[in-house]
């Protein structure tokens, strides 16, 4: 069984590589110059090929490597959690600046083995987003476009036959999966073949990785890798004086175009990509690729050939993409480049290369401090971080802007970090105490049963119900509370705009100024216009409050109530077998200052009658289809249900509202109220 590697430091790596490399090449072009004529051509028609074989192989690397590192870290992020489909805002924050520090991405993709996926789109200055659930939403896909001079995400629903599980980039992630289980990452990437990319019209290929995630679904990250940067190198790059140098597919197609003037703009290297090279009509790049594709297995040197009367040295080498794929680079050097007054340039090269050599050592070795102190600052820095350490650290000095921008990055993280720590703590602190203001256990009622419903669509939320039971006092003394065998009931079902921390207050607010009011013994009219007169005065921002008061007598067996605004209300009749839904008595509190409260014919309820206060989270609860809920579902809920309790009803109402939205998540708070005549 092999060990790991060996741990060694940048600083040694760099020096250490690049010392070698350079000696190497110095003492093999050194010793070449000793040679014979004919020797000396091929061995330095040798030592340039792999020379710039290993230039190129260096820049793929650099072009490839960033690749797998940010996989691996979207890997990290996704089961952390950091990765919330759920939350698109969120998502951008940290998907967007991946795609902007590496420009060769130009989509970024989340998918699991249910068909869902989540894909962040990039072209010049457009962005976009297209969700898709297989399983929920079948082919409808949901978008949000934006651009840089319009920040502002335009949201839309389009028709899309797009599964993430036929395409080849998840099969071939998910097959590297099995094969190769939680090993090293690098060997569970899977690369595709290079195509056309259909939306950029531009050669590349899809590097994805597959993972289980916590909750056991195997879940996919890929990248969509643009491959035009390559050709922007290639066309740049000479071996030699005249030399031309290519990057082909392992089925012969052209994606690093040669230095050749005609492939010069962006639009020529567009036109001429994917293509192979015979059908570049550049005879020595189609003699070169059929000369090394016809030479013997055994064979991997440099291979001589004639094109069009000249006579050159061409050279091919694989670049793997992982066990199944891999790119080839190709290079072609003319033997006239190499031939010359061999006696002078044994001498110059001598000279030359002993120069080099010094100053190409030393040079190594500034660039290898320059490079590896800053970055063993920060690796020292991202440990302490992850030892919950979030206090500032010493400045990190660099003249490299990748540098600084990770730096800066570092302490950007560690003042995001400080503040969701802070913000989780008191949104957990907030709902506790929300949570506790409503009722551990209703009040018994004579002759009525009561049950009640809260949750909450975020952290805290907007709605609250309270139910106060009490005993008459003798005589004008005020009314006593009671939870066993109460006179009556004082009941609230409110609803402030919006949810949140906000909106919780100000129904707390509502609940808190209620019980006091019944403590002291004042009339349902009398607490309604106290309650909307301070809401006026405290609500400067046009937030309100819809609310329903409702008061029950037992012994006259009569419910009377007030609607500020809050509906619908429903009054089920047993004898009749048929549901009145009652509209709002007024406006919401908060509104009007003077608010008329003009209340209605108490309700005398009689046996098996059911009255059902809900809010419109309930009501206007969605499904995957978009639909609502809607008031004639729980009419007809009621009708079916209106013999059993009134705790088995809430639970009908429970699953059925469950059992409707499915996996989509609540847009509002959930509240009910359900009072029934025993």
């Amino acid at each position: 069984m092999l060990g790991r590697p060996r741990s060694v430091s940048i600083y040694r790596s760099l020096l250490g590589n690049l010392a070698l490399v350079i000696v190497l090449l110095s003492g093999a072009i050194m010793t070449l110059t000793f040679i014979g004529s004919q020797q000396t051509v091929r061995r330095m028609s040798g030592q340039i090929l792999r020379e710039t074989i290993g230039q190129i192989d260096v820049e793929l690397r650099h072009f490839f490597d960033p690749v797998v590192r940010n996989l691996d870290l979207l890997r990290a992020w996704s089961e952390s959690g950091l990765l919330d489909v759920g939350d698109q805002a969120a998502l951008n924050r940290l998907l967007v600046p991946v795609m902007r520090a590496n420009p060769q991405v130009s989509a970024v993709i989340l998918a699991d083995e249910r068909g869902r996926s989540n894909i962040l789109f990039h072209f010049g200055d457009e962005w976009s987003i297209r969700e898709t659930r297989r399983d929920t939403w079948g082919d409808r896909a949901a978008w949000l476009e934006w651009t840089e001079a319009r920040p502002e995400p335009v949201a839309s629903w389009k028709t899309s036959d797009y599964d993430p599980r036929d395409r080849p980039w998840f099969q071939g992630a998910r097959a590297a999966y099995r094969a190769s289980g939680s090993g090293d990452v690098a060997a569970r990437v899977y690369w595709t073949r290079p195509y056309t990319f259909y939306t950029a019209n531009a050669p590349g290929l899809t590097a994805a990785l597959a993972f289980r995630s916590g909750d056991g679904l195997l879940r996919m990250v890929a990248l969509d890798v643009l491959l035009t940067d390559i050709s922007r190198f290639t066309t740049r790059l000479r071996a030699g004086a005249h030399g031309e140098v290519m990057v082909l597919t392992d089925d012969d197609r052209v994606i690093g175009l040669p230095n050749a003037p005609r492939y010069q703009s962006f639009a020529a290297q567009i036109a001429a990509l994917m293509k192979r090279p015979a059908e570049l009509d550049m005879p020595v790049v189609a003699d070169a690729a059929r000369a090394l594709r016809e030479r013997p297995g055994a064979d991997r040197g440099p291979v001589r050939l004639e094109s069009r009367g000249e006579r050159w040295w061409v050279d091919m080498s694989p670049f793997p993409l992982g066990p199944d794929h891999s790119l080839l680079i190709s290079v072609m050097v003319p033997e006239s480049d190499l031939v010359g007054s061999l006696g002078y340039l044994r001498l110059g090269i001598v000279l030359v290369m002993l120069v080099g050599l010094a100053a190409a050592i030393a040079r190594a070795a500034r660039l290898a401090q320059r490079y590896s102190r800053p970055i063993g600052a920060l690796v020292q820095e991202s440990e302490r971080i992850s030892r919950g350490d979030l206090e500032p650290g010493p400045a990190i000095g660099s003249s490299i802007t990748e540098v600084r921008r990770l730096a800066d990055a570092h302490d950007r993280m560690r003042v995001s970090l400080r503040t969701l720590l802070k913000l989780e703590r008191d949104l957990q602190v907030a709902r506790r105490i929300q949570q506790d203001t409503l009722p551990e256990r209703l009040p018994a009622v004579r002759g009525f049963e009561i049950d009640a419903w809260n949750e909450p669509a975020e952290e805290t939320g907007g709605d609250t119900y309270d139910v106060i039971g009490y005993r008459r006092g003798p005589g004008d003394r005020a009314a006593e509370l009671s939870l066993t065998d109460a006179d009556g009931a004082v009941i609230l079902l409110a609803d402030a705009t919006g949810h949140g921390i906000g909106p919780a207050l100000s129904v707390t607010q509502v609940r808190a100024m209620l019980r006091m009011a019944i403590r002291v013994g004042e009339e349902l009219p009398t607490i309604v216009r106290h309650l909307n007169a301070q809401l006026c005065a405290d609500s400067s921002d046009g937030r309100f409050v819809s609310a329903w008061l409702g008061r029950i007598d037992a012994a006259r067996e009569t419910l009377s109530g007030f609607s500020c605004g809050q509906g619908p209300l429903l009054y089920y009749r047993a004898a009749e077998r048929a549901c009145r839904v009652l509209d709002a008595d007024a406006a919401p509190l908060g509104c009007l200052e003077d608010l008329e409260v003009n209340l209605r014919e108490p309700i005398r309820m009689e046996p098996g009658d059911v009255f059902a206060v809900l809010s419109d989270g309930v009501v206007e609860a969605v499904n995957a289809e978009g639909e609502q809920f809607g008031t004639k579902r729980v009419v007809d809920l009621i009708a079916r249900h209106h013999e059993a309790s009134a705790a088995a009803l809430m639970a009908a109402l429970k699953e059925a509202l469950a059992a409707f939205t499915g996996s989509s998540p609540a847009d509002d708070d959930r509240t009910v109220i359900l009072i029934k005549r025993c």
